[in-house]
């Protein structure tokens, strides 16, 4: 039997197989090296709350790229705080510096509007705000709350000061002429709780609006005015009127100068009138002692010069004049020099308008310039320090006490002297209607007036037979006047006395008619005579 011998034929294409595992293997070691060379630090966040964070799941992002993963949370040891386990990519290294910020994004819901509605479908995410270069770090303390200003922002932050924060808050739009250029960054509390200090930042390129002369307030609100005018109401954008806000203005010749510079610091008005009435420059202070009660003479009092504002009261105070043993109200104020402005006055040469004003005034005062307390609205009470040229007032100049000058001062004929001079006169009627005599008076009068409505009333059936009587009488004559000058017919016309004589006598037959048509309407003339009117 012949042996049977196997032939193997190779395949070449067995060979081939092996590449799917290789080729497997070599994308596992791929993509771990491209793991292992994306995988950066393990950082950590410490936060007050994480709502809304799942580890895992929850992301560290910048501008919505995706910088790392929250992998755990955990208490810290005295469980007042979170922390924050995240791994961060290697593309986010370079920027984990002492600088760098990290706050969660969620859904918020305030007076400034609503943020964070992304988060509402996609849930919250950690956001990173990469800083300026530093020392590199990886733990972090979390801020409370997003922070207003992304750190790349450009623009100037400027200091203002003021006695309290009103309705602003963080984030508060800064407005110039009704645009919004920036917004209210933070804010802290002053030293002993004297005021707040607030950081404003302006938005490049309008830092160069703001100039050492530069006046800001705040725009929250509606602004109410009473004037001599009316009503005045001005109210902002509907944004400005929940959330607050500030705006600013900067006269005109100011801009030509160079801008304030960074963390200037600036004083935070109440409202746009103050602003406008605040001084440029150093302004004239003056005191003034008025007498009687000025309740309403508070700091910020306009002060105003024959009708125009030049300045505002900055304390009121009683005080006791030794010589004249009474009470005063001493009221110290200011007048701006750049708000004065009179004609026909002489100048020096070489003078500024301080100093200009300066003599102005103690010329004015010479010539009956006194200062004056009046109301100005009647509806609200509020008073003004006005000064007015007052006619025949005695010769007098201004003392100077100190570093101020007291002008001198005079009683003001405004409506409230008036309502004082009528009190006055209600007194001295009430003092005068108290005693015995009126009641006597009134008493004799009322006995008077009855004796004479009793005469009345006996002589009026009397009063009506004299009134039947004239009537007759009268109604006799006449018809004897008419007998006679039909008896006399033609001839009555060669006579020269009768015809006057007719005429005489129909007069006084019209006087007796008369006479008893007035007795009747009125009987009580046969006693207390005829009145003028009636004559």
């Amino acid at each position: 039997m012949a042996e049977t011998q196997a032939r193997l034929r190779s395949r070449w294409w067995y060979g081939w197989v092996w590449l799917v595992p290789l080729a497997a293997v070599a994308i596992v070691l791929w993509l771990g090296g491209r793991w292992l060379a994306d995988r950066g630090p393990d950082i950590t966040i410490s936060f007050r709350n994480v709502e809304g964070l799942l580890p895992g799941q929850t992301k560290v992002q910048h501008r919505n790229v995706d910088l790392g993963t929250v992998e755990s949370l955990q208490l810290s040891p005295d469980m007042s705080r979170v922390i924050v386990h995240a791994r961060m990519k290697r593309a986010a290294v370079a920027h984990l510096t002492e600088n760098t910020r990290f706050a969660i994004i969620a859904p918020r819901v305030g007076f400034g509007g609503i943020s964070g509605l992304s988060t509402i479908v996609s849930g919250s995410y950690i956001e990173m705000f990469p800083g300026n270069p530093g020392a590199p770090k990886t733990d972090f303390i979390g801020l409370d709350e997003p922070p207003v200003l992304t750190p790349d922002a450009r623009g100037r932050t400027y200091i203002l000061t003021a006695p309290d924060l009103g309705s602003l808050t963080r984030g508060s739009a800064i407005s110039y002429r009704g645009v919004a250029i920036g917004e209210v960054e933070d804010y802290v509390l002053l030293p002993g709780g004297k005021g707040v200090r607030i950081r404003a930042f302006v938005r490049s390129p309008h830092e160069d609006l703001v100039h050492p002369q530069t006046r800001f307030w705040n725009a929250g609100g509606v602004d109410l005015t009473v004037g001599a005018q009316g009503v005045r109401i001005r109210a902002t954008s509907w944004q400005q009127l929940l959330s607050g806000g500030i705006a600013f203005d900067t006269p005109q010749q100011a801009l030509a100068g160079a801008p304030s510079p960074d963390d200037a610091e600036f004083r935070l008005y109440d409202d746009r009138r103050a602003a406008q009435r605040a001084p440029l420059d150093a302004p004239l202070e003056y005191v003034a002692d008025f007498a009687g009660s000025q309740r309403g003479l508070d700091p910020g009092t306009a002060v105003e010069l024959q009708g125009e504002d030049v300045g505002e009261v900055t304390e009121s105070h009683l005080t006791y004049d030794t010589e004249k043993h009474t009470l005063l109200t001493r009221a110290a104020f200011y007048v701006d020099p750049e708000r004065v402005a009179i004609e026909n006055l002489a100048r020096s040469p070489g003078t500024d308008q301080k100093e200009t004003v300066r003599r102005w005034i103690e010329k004015l005062v010479g010539d009956g310039l006194r200062a004056q307390v009046t109301s100005y609205s009647l509806l609200t009470g509020t008073k003004i320090v006005s000064l007015e040229m007052v006619e025949n007032a005695p010769r007098a100049r201004i003392e100077r006490q100190g570093e101020l000058s007291r002008l001198p001062s005079s009683a003001a004929a405004d409506f409230g002297a008036v309502l004082q001079n009528l009190q006055a006169v209600l007194k001295n009627l009430d003092r005068a209607t108290a005693g015995p005599q009126l009641g006597h008076a009134l008493h004799s009068l009322d006995d008077t007036l009855t004796r004479l409505d009793q005469i009345t009333r006996d002589v009026q059936p009397d009063i009506k037979m004299l009134i039947g009587s004239l009537r007759d009488t009268a109604d006799a004559a006449q018809n004897t006047l008419n007998t006679v000058q039909g008896v006399m017919g033609n001839s009555a016309a060669n006579g020269s006395d009768l015809p006057r004589l007719l005429r005489e006598l129909t007069e006084a037959a019209r006087s007796v008619r008369g006479l008893a048509d007035y007795l009747d309407r009125h009987p009580e003339a046969l006693l207390r005579g005829r009145k003028g009117e009636d004559q």
